[in-house]
Order: structure tokens, then sequence, then C-alpha cells
């Protein structure tokens, strides 16, 4: 099983602020759509409830310390990370997708194979912002950035690969 973050963000990793994500780029919510919907997903409390009702994914593993249950039949709870990972693998599939927030991609950076960074043209004004949610710093000797998508206007992918056997 592939773990894969994708993830959309500023030049200084700013996910969002406030709760909430400050940009609208419709193609890169389609294109990450695309990405993961016939896949399994793992995600936070927090994006999950953002995403109701349509979230994306084909089964959504959702961590939370909170929850009980989550509502659609395609989403299960998951206590820990380590508990994500175990339901994820039980799920068979090829290629697993972590969507956020920033607590979750922190919780699996050592485990992730690829990243798919949307790279989002925004100033966030952090004069004004009272919270603002960073995508966890990586060490740029474990990653390969190994290609670049500028086809979209707005925001660029960059597409990374772990150079560690995790």
């Amino acid at each position: 099983m592939e773990l894969v973050a994708v993830v959309a963000m500023t030049e200084d990793r700013v996910i969002a602020t406030e709760n909430d994500v400050p940009w609208n780029y419709p193609a890169d919510v389609k294109q990450y759509k695309d990405r993961v919907s016939e896949s399994p997903v793992i995600l936070g409390r927090q994006t999950y409830e953002s995403m109701l009702p349509d979230p994306p994914g084909r089964r959504h593993i959702v961590l939370s310390r909170s929850l009980e249950t989550a509502g659609p039949a395609t989403a299960t709870i998951a206590r820990s990370p380590a508990e994500a990972l175990t339901m994820a693998a039980e799920m068979d599939a090829e290629t697993v997708y972590v969507l956020g927030g920033g607590e979750i991609y922190d919780a699996f950076l050592p485990e992730y194979d690829r990243m798919v960074i949307s790279v989002v043209d925004y100033l966030i004004d952090h004069e004004s912002c009272r919270r603002i949610v960073r995508f966890p710093e990586w060490d740029d000797t474990a990653w390969e950035k190994v290609s670049i998508d500028n086809s979209y206007n707005g925001f660029r992918i960059d597409f990374w690969e772990s150079t560690d056997s995790n």
C-alpha cells in the first residue's frame, strides 16, 4: 500500500486560516477530487466535517478522539494514526491518500511514499490571522521533487517522492 499526502498550500506552507481555506481554485479542487475518487482517504474530523455531505474518496477513515460514528456508511473512525493505517491496509487498496488537516499531515509525515502538493498563488495577511495552519516541514534529504505541473492558472502541482524506504 502506498501512502500519499495530497495538499494545497501557499509557498510558506499555509494550508488554512481561521479553520478555513482562504483561496478558491475550482480547478485544484477538481484535480484533487479526481485523483482520490477511487481510493480510501485518511482525514481528521474537522477536515471530514468541512467536506460533508460529499467528501472525496471511496472510503473515509476519520481520525477522531471525540466522534463515535461518522454518518455515511463509507466512513469509519480511527482513534490513532496506527489504527488508521491498519484499517487502510485491510481495505487492500493500492493507494491511500491523506487529506489533512495540519496535525494529520504531521502524524503521517514519516510514512508517506509520495506527496502531491498544489502550491497556490495566494498571499496570506499573517498580521490579521488569529490562527494559521501549516503543512509540516520535511527533511529535504528524504524527498525528491520528481515533476511539476505548471498547466494551471493560479497554482502549480509539485510531485514529491520519498527517497527513504519507510
